[in-house]
């Protein structure tokens, strides 16, 4: 049995995605075409064994939520279009980023999350400077710079 190193897939879920780009659908040309009822693969099935990255996850729509919490628990999506019943596996790692600001995260869908960081805005302005000169010090000479904060 020969074994391949493939990369692992990541998948970016846009925030106005709808069902059908998610969970997949049949290939309506290919059935027009060919007169062959065929499944067009969705974002679930190309992260399977990946990552599955979706910014602004707190502004996701309740329906896309509820299929997301249902293939991460199951490991399966299952798609029923037109007569046809497909389920794949849709195994994959949930990464997601949003602004509390805008709109809380269920709590299932935050459960599902393996690590949370809250990001806060430094507004202090001499800190700010310091950052920001900091920083530069480091793009000019990232040795000497990782040697002086060593010292201290």
């Amino acid at each position: 049995l020969t074994t391949s190193h493939i990369k692992v897939p990541m998948v970016d879920l846009p925030l106005g995605a709808t069902e059908d780009r998610l969970c997949g659908t049949i290939d309506i040309e290919k059935a027009l075409t060919d007169g062959v009822k065929s499944f067009e693969p969705g974002l679930l099935a190309k992260a399977n064994r990946g990552l599955l990255y979706v910014d602004e996850v707190n502004l996701l729509d309740d329906h896309l939520v509820d299929i997301l919490l249902d293939s991460a628990a199951s490991g399966w999506n299952t798609v029923e279009r037109e007569g046809i019943s497909i389920r794949h596996p849709a195994r994959f790692v949930l990464v997601g980023s949003g602004n509390p600001e805008e709109g809380e995260l269920r709590p299932q869908l935050l459960d599902r999350f393996g690590m949370h960081a809250e990001i806060r805005t430094v507004k202090d302005p001499e800190l700010r400077v310091k950052i920001v000169e900091e920083r530069s010090k480091f793009d000019q000479d990232p040795k000497l710079c990782i040697k002086e904060n060593q010292a201290n």
